[in-house]
């Protein structure tokens, strides 16, 4: 999935979303993830073909898009950053798939955010 989960959970354990909320924020974020090799391709850093040998790379040696990237020297890290900046900006995490539908008030995200980051931090001390 390559998603931290565990704030859904505590959101889904704390009743702030269902479980159907949670399941649908999930499929969302898969189905609407944009991948590295997308938006290389759409600002014309990469060819197609070029994102098969990359994917093709990171099959074999089990590591993510971007190491095989540069492993080939298709992209710079410079790219790399800028494409790691916009894949952050165009993929809204799971949370924000609830806000944006509705599920819960952006205001309810961020104070439950709050809380969860107190109470994250107090487990870890």
């Amino acid at each position: 999935m390559g998603y931290d989960t565990d704030f859904l959970r505590y959101l889904r354990k704390r009743g702030i979303i269902s479980s159907e909320d949670f399941d649908i924020a999930l499929s969302m974020r898969k189905d609407t993830n944009v991948s590295l090799g997308i938006i290389a391709v759409n600002r014309g850093w990469l060819s197609t073909d070029q994102v098969k040998q990359v994917l093709a790379l990171q099959r074999e040696m089990k590591i993510k898009f971007g190491q095989a990237a540069l492993r080939q020297q298709f992209l710079d890290r410079k790219q790399l950053r800028a494409l790691l900046a916009e894949q952050k900006r165009v993929n809204l995490p799971p949370e924000e798939i609830l806000v944006f539908l509705g599920r819960l008030t952006h205001q309810q995200l961020l104070n439950e955010q709050r809380v969860y980051a107190r109470l994250s931090g107090e487990s870890s001390a």
